[in-house]
């Protein structure tokens, strides 16, 4: 204590800042104590109605000086034609809005997730064009999430299981046309235990290791490096798709190359007679080849590239 006085002494500066910055301390303890974060969250949920989203938050409270913490968040967002409408629910979700951008009257916000066995750490800005809605920007770094808990099932009629990795870098996402960026993401362990695809069902299938990204520039997606090894079934994918504003009217031209496994198809006795009525799309290493074409929500297949 002695020590301290001393110190004070010979800085006589500090000790005249001593007694402001103690109280903006305090009062910013009392502001964060007292804010009323019960009122905001039931604003929060509100303001998503208006949206036409459906937002549901366990609890509210501080993460910082200036972030928002939630607990058991559960969102439901709105369905564009053709998209399916699943819920998505998170243990937790940090918010930390950026103020610099807030006094040009722009939402922006880092954010840190954890659900789905996983968490996500990244960064988004939405537009603040009426005329032009939804996300300016996206960055985002997910890891060891759980393909078994998602909810695959809602929005693609799979049931999925594995470890997912994604990271999106997106600095720029609207106009679309002006839409640039990367995606990638890799899989371990990937396998399909139910579903259909274009109306045929699948049965239990291995995936292994599935790797893939895709480039996007002037809004146009390159699919490239999209692979699955060492499962059931290898396949390759490659192909572009041009972005539209609903995600589901995309435009997409891709092409699948696959082969599947004489153990496998030995154990699936009626897909390896309906390959045999598929020859023309049969490649000369023993490999098939399909072209899916037209948006995303009602891909077209046809033999060949």
């Amino acid at each position: 204590m002695a020590d301290a006085l001393a110190f004070f002494a010979k800085h006589p500066v500090l000790r005249r800042l001593l007694l402001p910055m103690a109280a903006v301390i305090a009062f910013g303890l009392f502001f964060v104590v007292t804010f009323p974060y019960d009122v905001l969250a039931r604003r929060l949920e509100v303001e998503a109605q208006r949206g036409g989203a459906e937002l549901i938050i366990g609890s509210l409270g501080p993460s910082g000086l200036s972030g928002l913490r939630a607990r058991d968040v559960k969102l439901r967002l709105p369905a564009g034609p053709g998209e399916s409408n699943a819920e998505l629910r998170l243990d937790r979700a940090d918010l930390s809005p950026d103020l610099f951008a807030l006094l040009f009257r722009r939402t922006s916000f880092g954010f840190a997730l954890q659900g789905y066995g996983g968490s996500a750490r990244g960064h988004l800005a939405l537009s603040d064009d009426p005329r032009q809605p939804g996300l300016r920007s996206l960055l985002l770094d997910a890891r060891d999430l759980d393909l078994r808990a998602l909810p695959f099932k809602e929005l693609a009629g799979l049931e999925a299981s594995g470890k997912l990795q994604v990271k999106i870098d997106l600095p720029a996402l609207l106009p679309v046309e002006a839409a640039n960026g990367s995606l990638s993401l890799s899989m371990d362990g990937a396998s399909v235990a139910g579903g259909s695809v274009q109306g045929f069902p699948l049965p239990r299938t291995s995936l292994g290791r599935v790797e893939g990204g895709a480039t996007v520039e002037k809004g146009l997606a390159r699919v490239e490096r999209t692979t699955a090894r060492g499962g059931d079934i290898d396949a390759d994918v490659d192909g572009n798709i041009n972005l539209r504003p609903l995600l589901m009217l995309s435009q997409a031209e891709l092409h699948v190359r696959f082969r599947m496994s004489d153990r496998w198809l030995n154990e699936n006795a009626m897909i390896r007679g309906a390959m045999g009525l598929i020859q023309n799309a049969r490649q000369a290493d023993g490999s098939y080849l399909f072209s899916f074409s037209g948006p995303l929500a009602r891909l077209t297949p046809r033999p060949g590239r």
